[in-house]
């Protein structure tokens, strides 16, 4: 573990130091993103981060937020993760991946050099970086449980989920996929990553829109790759 600009990072990642920009004395990353996404809040209850890698949202969503729950499978990411949260209390961090399926010890795939390109899609950490491909043979391996999004659906019965935040490396399909109940019940501000710099891409993209509009979401814009949805049209 390192600090960079005030964040602890893991020793191998040398991706986010030249990605972090400096907003009124505070490094930050994807501000200008997030800043966007929230803009289409209107209540401030539960947020959900999935895909949490060190806390980069997660920060600025618990000073938003009454609760915030992040999902992050990478083990040196979660370490990373409880440090840089430490000065928070309204938080709570599952030690796991979401996907559309259950499942005990899948392999998660990750980029040598960047904590945040991580996935249980070896093609989306291979192309998640916009500037360079990897080869399969480049990747390294752990492991992880994997639930659906739906499985918490008792969890948050008597709660309101105002804002999700998914980006976890071209699974967010199948992320949604398995969270179609518990998004159904929500009337939460959703925000995935999908860049559209292919046709492939595009076609990804698109699909996640047929599906979310089968329970009531319009997609609203996108910032970047950073996508938003929501259930009304103002």
């Amino acid at each position: 573990m390192k600090d960079i600009k005030g964040w602890q990072l893991p020793e191998w990642d040398n991706h986010y130091e030249k990605m972090l920009m400096e907003y009124n004395g505070k490094w930050e990353y994807q501000k200008p993103q997030r800043d966007y996404s929230l803009s289409f809040v209107k209540n401030w209850n539960v947020a959900l981060d999935i895909g949490g890698n060190i806390g980069f949202w997660s920060q600025d969503l618990c000073r938003k937020f009454k609760s915030v729950w992040a999902f992050e499978p990478h083990p040196e990411n979660v370490a990373c993760y409880r440090e840089n949260m430490k000065d928070f209390s309204n938080w709570h961090l599952e030690e796991l991946a979401l996907s559309d399926h259950q499942e005990e010890n899948a392999t998660l795939f990750a980029s040598p050099d960047e904590s945040g390109n991580v996935s249980l899609n070896s093609h989306g950490v291979t192309h998640g970086n916009s500037k360079r491909h990897l080869e399969n043979n480049a990747l390294n391996t752990t492991y992880t449980d994997v639930k659906m999004l739906d499985d918490y659906v008792t969890e948050f019965d008597n709660q309101n989920i105002d804002f999700i935040k998914v980006d976890c490396q071209e699974h967010e399909k199948e992320i949604v996929s398995g969270g179609l109940d518990l998004l159904s019940r929500h009337d939460a501000v959703l925000v995935l990553e999908l860049p559209c710099r292919n046709e492939n891409e595009r076609k990804y993209h698109d699909d996640i829109v047929n599906i979310l509009s089968g329970i009531g979401y319009i997609r609203k814009g996108n910032n970047k790759k950073e996508t938003v949805f929501t259930k009304w049209f103002d």
